[in-house]
């Protein structure tokens, strides 16, 4: 009996431990690669089809801005933009942290499917045009 409570125990324990052990390495990456600057960095921005959107962020950096559906059809880049962060603090880091939109007589609202840093190599990459 008290060998079945010790191997229980071990069970237990390596189990416990198992399913600790992917949780920490699942956060861990995520902190990392989740892209996140403060509304002020934001530079300039190029319009790179009807659902993509480029921002230059710290003047170094490339974010690339995915949407769900076309809310950037027949939009030039000298349209203005309406940036508004939601919640307490103006760090962005995930899509819902931002609330975009194109001015005009009506604010057309669209919905941030993705924020996407890219490499330096993806950045040079980009079309001239595309450059913000």
């Amino acid at each position: 009996m008290i060998i079945r409570a010790v191997a229980l125990s071990a069970v237990l324990l390596a189990a416990s431990a198992a399913g600790a052990a992917p949780a920490g390495k699942s956060e861990s990456p995520r902190a990392t690669t989740a892209p996140c600057f403060r509304l002020s960095e934001l530079g300039g921005h190029r319009i790179g089809g009807p659902d993509t959107l480029y921002y230059s962020v710290r003047r170094k950096e490339v974010y690339k801005f995915t949407f769900s559906g076309s809310c950037l059809a027949g939009v030039t880049h000298s349209d203005p933009l309406v940036l508004e962060p939601l919640g307490a603090s103006n760090q962005i880091c995930k899509p819902l942290d931002l609330n975009l939109g194109v001015a005009g007589p009506i604010t057309r609202r669209c919905i941030i499917k993705s924020i996407e840093r890219l490499t330096p190599e993806q950045a040079a990459a980009l079309p001239k045009k595309m450059k913000p």
